[in-house]
């Protein structure tokens, strides 16, 4: 089923839609499967974007956003994603789900030009003596506010801290990094420690402007490890041990919305 018409989601057969129609821009939503659920909460615009349900069982939840949602979805069956609110996309991101495994995305982060993300290297490899399978896909953890650098790539298994910043042209497979640090590089490494980001441009500032800004004294983008703080294992198993795709929704709803700023700090 071709959906290029929002409207079109209220009449869905052997799938569901939640929520607040979305308005699609040069967008369609592809559903060649059955038992998925598309949740999308209110102001959700897809600008350019496609996304294609593959496979049957998985789920997408779109959370409401200041801005336009500009992606590229593969959902292959038996996946979950989950995006927070208020995220920029300064370009088309990538997002391609297998095997079974998830994506999690926090809110008010960066996504720069041409972020690619995939939970699979999409073939196989084996050990030539033992003939193991050495490749296993995994789910991807993305906290709030990180910054990805343009052309970056997120590979499986990695997991970015809230608060982070991944420079251009990285990347990361199998990445742990923790929260309020810089990685950059192929392969990415630890570039700096101790590290936060404003989501002003730079582009027309004057040199009154820089000066204003040479520091800013504030503890808001400052993330930390609390009472509060969600374990990404436990939620990749949490979700993989539901049956339903509305278990997983609920999980959504009652897990991340009420969680509080460090819900996803890393160390």
């Amino acid at each position: 089923m071709k959906i290029t018409n929002g409207d079109e989601l209220l009449n869905l057969e052997n799938n569901e839609f939640i929520g607040e129609v979305p308005k699609l821009t040069n967008s369609q939503i592809n559903i060649n499967g059955k038992n998925n659920t598309l949740v999308c909460e209110e102001n959700v615009v897809l600008w350019n974007s496609r996304i294609d349900f593959n496979g049957d069982n998985s789920v997408l939840y779109l959370s409401s956003n200041n801005f336009d949602y500009a992606l590229n979805i593969s959902i292959n069956g038996n996946n979950a994603c989950f995006i927070g609110k208020n995220n920029y996309f300064n370009g088309m991101s990538s997002i391609i789900l297998s095997e079974s495994q998830n994506v999690i995305i926090g809110e008010d982060c960066i996504f720069s030009y041409n972020i690619s993300i995939r939970v699979a290297d999409a073939h196989l490899i084996y050990h030539t003596k033992t003939k193991e399978r050495l490749n296993y896909s995994k789910s991807i953890f993305i906290g709030d506010h990180v910054w990805l650098g343009q052309g970056s790539m997120i590979l499986k298994g990695t997991h970015i801290g809230s608060g982070s910043i991944i420079g251009a042209n990285s990347v990361l497979s199998n990445k742990h990094v923790p929260s309020n640090t810089t990685f950059a590089g192929s392969p990415a490494r630890l570039t700096k420690e101790d590290t936060f980001w404003l989501g002003y441009s730079v582009h027309p500032w004057s040199e009154l402007t820089t000066i204003k800004y040479s520091q800013y004294d504030s503890e808001n983008f400052v993330y930390e490890i609390d009472d509060n703080t969600l374990d990404f294992e436990d939620i990749d198993s949490d979700i993989n041990k539901f049956a339903k795709p509305d278990e997983i929704v609920k999980y959504f709803e009652s897990t991340f919305l009420e969680a509080g700023k460090n819900r996803f700090s890393l160390k």
